[in-house]
């Protein structure tokens, strides 16, 4: 027993010894021949080329490690600082929790908004929600939103239906769009763009002018130079089968409206705690999903991120929760099988038994609760990520002028 206890004592003493940047490994995003991450880093060449207008938007899904926009936050910053920012992208007008925010961002709104898609189970009245998974309604007349932003454009994503409010919107506290109707004989998407002469600090404002139900699900914030966009769609609580409940047509239509170049899948932690997962239907489900999300979005990259280490608490200490790594190998099968890249989170932390490791650290790279990770950790995975779409990047700058010179020669007869 005392030796047991030495040795715990001794392997937890080297753990806090070694640098942060020894607790995740190099683990390359598998993507076999290549094409899978293809039309993203082509669009990612011409932003880097400083294209007119060439904008590289990536969104992310996922439950409470991307909610939180720490990870993603981070990823955001560095692409920022090396392809440029466009702007803050998209945004939740309401705080859908008391927490929310994002950098460069100012959000006010009235107290009569009520949300729709925050809890996984959907009825059929409730799923009109939009690429991101969340909707905002308020039914009184007077109820408005301000949002400010450095950009030169905003898009409002909403929803008309019957029996819609009348909406007036403004730029810089200047009237735009009057009495705009919301109502329709059907459910039907809505956009409303508003340009400023400059790009800057911008404000718009959204109020109700008639009762009835105002429905948006967010606003765009873009300027219209190249560089990087990066939307963050987490839902707190969230699993992968969430986003087959929400309205089709509305999803689809809002992801061809935000175009994006690359779209990341990241669930899994939530499902590991469910123990009646079965993992037959969970591997079916999450290739419906990336199918749904590829019909959406044919000109779209989808990567997939496993989900990080969870351990639970036993009478032997904390282990790594038994159906995790079966969740991983489902989302492996299923993203190589549906033309998606993927990458291993699990394994880069270095498997079974890291989350235990990582909260252990001092300071810690994880959460007591073996679950999330804490900003340093968040930081390191960003900073994994990042590392390998960039090496990814670099081997298609290769690949392309590697084919621009074969073209070159066939085309001079050599």
């Amino acid at each position: 027993m005392a030796i047991t206890v030495m040795l715990a004592f001794i392997c937890q003493a080297a753990a806090l010894a070694f640098p942060a940047e020894y607790f995740i490994r190099s683990q390359p995003i598998e993507d076999p021949d290549g094409s899978a991450m293809r039309m993203f880093y082509e669009a990612l060449m011409r932003t880097d080329r400083g294209e007119e207008s060439a904008v590289t938007r990536i969104i992310h899904y996922g439950d409470s490690h991307v909610a939180a926009d720490i990870l993603t936050g981070e990823i955001r910053r560095r692409f920022k600082r090396g392809f440029g920012d466009a702007g803050p992208g998209f945004i939740f007008p309401v705080r859908p929790w008391s927490w929310y925010s994002r950098a460069g961002v100012e959000s006010y709104s009235s107290s009569g908004w009520s949300m729709d898609g925050l809890k996984h189970a959907l009825s059929a009245s409730d799923n009109h929600l939009g690429a991101a998974g969340v909707s905002f309604t308020a039914r009184r007349t007077g109820e408005w939103i301000r949002l400010k932003a450095v950009c030169k454009r905003f898009d409002l994503y909403l929803m008309k239906q019957p029996g819609g409010a009348a909406i007036d919107v403004f730029l810089n506290g200047e009237p735009y769009y009057k009495r705009v109707s919301l109502s329709a004989p059907s459910i039907e998407p809505l956009y409303l763009t508003l340009t400023a002469e400059r790009h800057g600090a911008h404000s718009v404002e959204l109020r109700t002018v008639s009762p009835g139900p105002a429905t948006i699900f967010g606003v765009v914030a873009e300027s219209e130079t190249p560089g990087m966009v990066y939307d963050a769609f987490g839902l707190n609580g969230a699993r992968a089968d969430r986003p087959l409940k929400w309205d089709r047509e509305l999803l689809e239509d809002n992801l061809k409206r935000r175009a994006p170049d690359l779209i990341i899948i990241a669930y899994g932690s939530n499902e590991a705690g469910d123990a009646d997962l079965d993992l037959t239907a969970y591997a079916r489900s999450f290739s419906a999903l990336l199918a749904s999300l590829r019909d959406a979005a044919p000109s779209a990259s989808l990567l997939v991120i496993s989900p990080p280490d969870r351990a639970a608490l036993t009478s032997s200490g904390w282990r790594t929760i038994s159906r995790l790594p079966g969740i991983v190998a489902a989302q492996r099968r299923a993203a190589l099988e549906r033309g998606a890249a993927f990458w291993d989170l699990f394994q880069a932390m270095g498997a079974s038994g890291s989350i235990d490791s990582w909260a252990a650290r001092m300071p810690p790279l994880a959460h007591g609760d073996r679950v999330h990770l804490t900003a340093r950790g968040y930081g390191l995975v960003a900073q994994a990520l990042y590392k390998e779409l960039m090496q990814g990047y670099v081997w298609s700058l290769i690949g392309s002028r590697a084919r621009m010179n074969e073209a070159n020669r066939v085309n001079n007869g050599d």
